[in-house]
């Protein structure tokens, strides 16, 4: 009678849950995220936001006029009110512009028209000409181009 109860057990179905992979499982896919999470991180772009410490420096230093790079709808390029015809040209009055200056600062801004390649590539060219930061700058109305307006003297 003993062997019948025994044979009755075994066809029982198992109630209890396996957790053991659920478990692996979670654990590796941690450890996956933990040694993406940096090279991703490292990949962004880095985006700094201004200080106000900064501000007291440049009142005591005599500042230089601005760097504007402007992107037109049809992919022309003008640096300092200047049209550029080809890229090559362009590159070659960055590399003298940048090279003359203290201030390595590219002001960049775009018509809404202008293509994301484009952008990017002028991006890339002012990059590769020595420009130690680009900022992003947003037209002030209209067909109007940037404007830039040289702070009161103390």
């Amino acid at each position: 009678m003993s062997a019948g109860s025994q044979n009755a057990q075994e066809d029982d179905p198992l109630s209890d849950v396996n957790v053991i992979p659920l478990a692996d499982l979670s654990l590796v896919l941690l450890i996956v995220l933990m040694v993406l999470s940096p090279m991703i991180m490292q990949s962004m772009i880095k985006v700094q936001a201004s200080k106000a410490t900064a501000t007291r420096v440049l009142a005591k230093q005599p500042l230089e006029p601005p760097m504007i790079l402007a992107i037109n709808s049809d992919g022309t390029v003008v640096l300092n009110a200047v049209k550029t015809t080809t890229d090559l040209d362009l590159a070659a009055r960055l590399a003298q512009e940048i090279g003359g200056r203290q201030d390595k600062t590219v002001l960049l801004t775009a018509d809404p028209g202008v293509i994301h390649g484009r952008f990017v590539q002028i991006l890339d060219l002012v990059k590769q000409q020595g420009a130690e930061k680009i900022a992003l700058l947003k037209k002030a109305g209209g067909s109007a181009g940037p404007v830039w307006v040289q702070p009161k003297k103390r």
